[in-house]
């Protein structure tokens, strides 16, 4: 069973996540710990009292003997206790030093002193995975960085070629979520993130977990653009029409060879060319006549030969004497033991077949071939099941080179390719054949599996997973059945103007601001140093159910509940992005599980509004008067506008599920059948005093 200390656990966000984190995961136990001041409420984690899984621990973080009790069997430590009013942090500033640097800092020694790791591990397939690369498929093993493969643009819906970045391998013992039936077979970790169609078909990001439990769901699919080129010239002949081009390569790699000679005879004359020439022109008119052999010279004649074994019985015999006419080549018949066949002597197409490879073994498609678009590259696959396919279905082959080469033109035509391999023994003329030959299945019809075909197997040995540029995805083969499947490495996505970004300086402007940036660089120090797993994470406002009624949204609903003034500050233009707390839980939650050590997460809600929108807002939603709006001296040093940059966490996965105005009406629901929960809150001396020293009374 994984365990999680989150300190600050009682608070807002906290309690918003110790619920989140319990209803996600049966094997997860938390511990909450948390000192119980002003912003702390045990009443925000009511619900889940009697959860097996769940414990509470009152105390301080900056007491390090009850922080290094708790971190002696934990397997990952989430920090949200911290003092977070800034205005209280105007009024004074012991309470925010104290607890967010010095908290920190002791949180950081426990880690460094009981080693703890983080929550799951990063890595998703089992070693019987293979990828889907350029190259042919390969084993995680022969995987590196620099090999290009198959990914899926989630929002284009196009297949791209990407680079592999990094391969992590590691060694895991725990459940894996197994995806099986006659077309899919995905084998991944539980937070593995699937890539999924819906019932409505739309594409779904979720954990493989979560996926398992849908009653149904469909694997997705992509489209290739390639090269749209009608005409396709080839060295040392002429232009020729691509989809006659792309037909006979398909016929050449099923049925065709090569084959080159060069004998050495002695010419008519047993003269050099030029010298002939010379010899044989009348000097009194310039017309040759004929010489009597005059000498011994030799030459080299060379033989460029390309056979299609097609015999005159095959139902394509008069398409691919058809596809030879229309190329420009003038073809010859030959008797073999299997019937009449096809040959034609052309030094550039001897050149050009040659790329296909040498022998049965070695075929494969080139690669510049693949580059085509599907409205091509259906003349390659139609030319391939004519020599060696049956019924359009089915293609045999015993080169593995060319078993990648198929699927992946497959893939790009939205065909569905699945391959069985199977050991052949015989014996022809005393000789022992004995060999692998493959059967590629092509099928058109979308995949899907239902719930009732998904395990939970337990697990020992490697796991591995590719840091894939862009798209956090790839095609994946087990077992014959391939898939466009999620990867869980961090990569960064573009960067957003006018917005700030990870890397950004920090420049606090108020001491509450000014304390968290000090306790993130602390953070990052003991990285650098000590080389802790940590990870920070940096939201945006954050606003939800449970919310410390100081805060603006919840301090104007319950206001206005009460037909009190709404104390806006300045002009009320102040710019905010505003971030559901729900989202705020599923994105530590992703970054917990498939972050990157050391790096730092910006989550923002992607929804900036100015506060007198906002008060506007809630207004609206519980009709009230606009009258109840009470302009206040804009407090020091505040901040014009706030805004993230999300795409590092965004290249994760990652995006907000709700929308602002329905999330916040949300809130407001809960705030107004809630009001037991606020009112005790806000008849605190504590509250009433700070109400009357910030805005001159209770408002």
């Amino acid at each position: 069973m994984k365990r999680i200390l989150v300190t600050g656990g009682a608070g807002f966000i906290g309690s918003n996540f110790v619920k989140h984190i319990i209803s996600e995961y049966a094997d997860c136990q938390v511990i909450v710990l948390d000192k119980l001041t002003y912003a702390g409420n045990l009443e925000n984690l009511r619900e889940i009292g009697n959860n097996r899984n769940y414990r509470f621990v009152r105390g301080d973080i900056c007491d390090r003997k009850i922080v290094d009790k708790l971190a002696e069997d934990i397997d990952c430590i989430v920090n949200f206790a911290a003092e977070t009013h800034v205005d209280k942090s105007i009024m004074g500033a012991d309470d925010f030093l104290q607890t967010d640097i010095w908290g920190t800092y002791t949180l950081l020694e426990a880690v460094r002193k009981h080693r703890i790791e983080r929550f799951v591990q990063i890595s998703c397939y089992d070693k019987k995975t293979r990828t889907l690369t350029t190259e042919g498929l390969k084993t995680y093993k022969e995987l590196k960085k620099g090999d290009q493969v198959f990914s899926l643009n989630p929002v284009t819906q196009e297949i791209e070629i990407k680079p592999i970045e990094k391969v992590i391998i590691q060694s895991y013992k725990g459940n894996m979520v197994h995806f099986a039936n006659q077309r899919i077979d995905l084998f991944v970790t539980p937070n593995h993130n699937m890539f999924i169609l819906n019932t409505k078909k739309k594409l779904v990001i979720e954990p493989a977990e979560k996926a398992s439990q849908r009653s149904i769901f469909y694997t997705p699919e992509g489209r290739w653009r390639g090269k749209e080129e009608e005409y396709s010239n080839i060295t040392g002949y002429d232009r020729v029409k691509t989809k006659d081009l792309m037909y006979i390569l398909g016929i050449f790699i099923g049925d065709g060879f090569t084959a080159y000679q060069e004998k050495e005879r002695e010419t008519k004359t047993g003269l050099a060319r030029k010298q002939c020439l010379k010899e044989a022109r009348d000097r009194n008119n310039g017309r040759f006549k004929k010489i009597e052999k005059q000498g011994y010279r030799k030459t080299k004649m060379h033989s460029y030969r390309v056979f299609l074994d097609i015999p005159e019985s095959d139902k394509c015999r008069k398409k691919v004497e058809e596809t030879l006419l229309s190329l420009g080549i003038k073809y010859h018949c030959y008797k073999g033991r299997a019937g009449t066949h096809l040959y034609f002597t052309s030094k550039p197409f001897m050149e050009l077949f040659n790329q296909c490879g040498e022998g049965a073994y070695n075929k494969h498609i080139p690669r510049w071939v693949l580059d085509y678009s599907p409205k091509y590259l259906q003349y390659l696959l139609q030319g391939l099941m004519d020599s060696d396919g049956c019924n359009n279905k089915i293609y045999h082959t015993v080169s593995k080179k060319l078993v990648s080469d198929i699927c992946e033109l497959c893939i790009k035509l939205n065909l569905k390719p699945s391959i069985h391999r199977e050991h052949s023994k015989s014996f022809i003329g005393g000789r022992k054949i004995e060999g692998d030959i493959y059967y590629i299945f092509v099928a058109n019809t979308i995949k899907s599996i239902s719930r009732q075909r998904n395990k939970i197997v337990s697990y020992d040995g490697d796991i591995w997973c590719l840091k894939v540029k862009d798209n956090k995805n790839f095609i994946v083969e087990r077992n014959g059945r391939l898939d466009f499947c999620g990867n869980t490495d961090e990569v960064y996505g573009d960067i957003k103007t006018n917005s700030s970004k990870e890397t950004d300086p920090l420049k606090p402007s108020n001491p509450y601001a000014a304390s968290k940036a000090a306790a993130d660089l602390l953070v990052h120090s003991y990285y650098i140093t000590y080389k802790l797993p940590v990870i920070t994470i940096r939201s945006s406002n954050n606003f939800g159910p449970f919310q410390y009624p100081e805060k603006v949204i919840p301090l104007f609903i319950t206001n206005a509940v009460g037909n009190k003034n709404l104390p806006l500050y300045g002009d009320g233009l102040n710019i905010r992005e505003w971030l559901y707390v729900k989202d705020n839980c599923r994105a530590i939650n992703l970054v917990l599980q498939k972050g990157e050590e050391g790096q730092i997460y910006n989550v923002g809600g992607g929804n900036e509004k100015t506060n007198l929108e906002i008060t506007h807002l809630i207004l609206g939603y519980l009709k009230k008067r606009e009258s109840l709006i009470q302009y206040v001296k804009d407090r020091e040093g505040h901040d014009r506008r706030y805004s993230l940059d999300s795409s590092n966490i965004e290249a994760l996965g990652w995006r907000p599920q709700y929308k602002f105005e329905e999330a916040l009406k949300e809130t407001v629901k809960w705030y107004v059948e809630n009001k037991e929960w606020w009112q005790k809150i806000k008849e605190r001396k504590g509250y009433k005093e700070f109400s009357r020293k910030w805005y001159g009374g209770e408002k």
